[in-house]
């Protein structure tokens, strides 16, 4: 009786696992670069990751102010951006960028940094 107690505990505790298949294997989820846009794609990873009060923000230590698109061009047209971000990856500093994140900046990037 307490091998069966056992294996309904064992049971039990394997029902509880809700992974789901994107968390165990983060490179089998698909890239969709077709159509990238500032508001959808680009502006949630730059303020998730960039334009946080620590950093690129007026209150933050972070050089520009990226809460807003302006702030991001300036940077961009200066190629401070893509040296920093997609060149050197040394930014942000805690290297929290996915692969598909840095592919959707440099789409972005490549079609001319478009704010749309």
């Amino acid at each position: 009786m307490r091998t069966l107690t056992k294996l309904a505990f064992i049971l039990f505790l394997s029902s509880c696992y809700y992974d789901n298949e994107e968390d165990l294997y983060p490179q089998n989820i698909p890239c969709d670069t077709a159509q990238v846009t500032y508001s959808i794609h680009i502006e949630p990873i730059i303020s998730a990751s960039c334009a946080t009060s620590s950093c690129h923000s007026p209150e933050g230590t972070g050089n520009g102010n990226f809460l807003n698109y302006e702030g991001v061009k300036l940077k961009v047209e200066n190629a401070s951006f893509m040296n920093r971000v997609i060149v050197e990856q040394n930014m942000p500093p805690n290297g929290d960028l996915s692969a598909c994140e840095i592919e959707l900046l440099k789409v972005w990037l490549r079609n001319g940094a478009p704010n749309n």
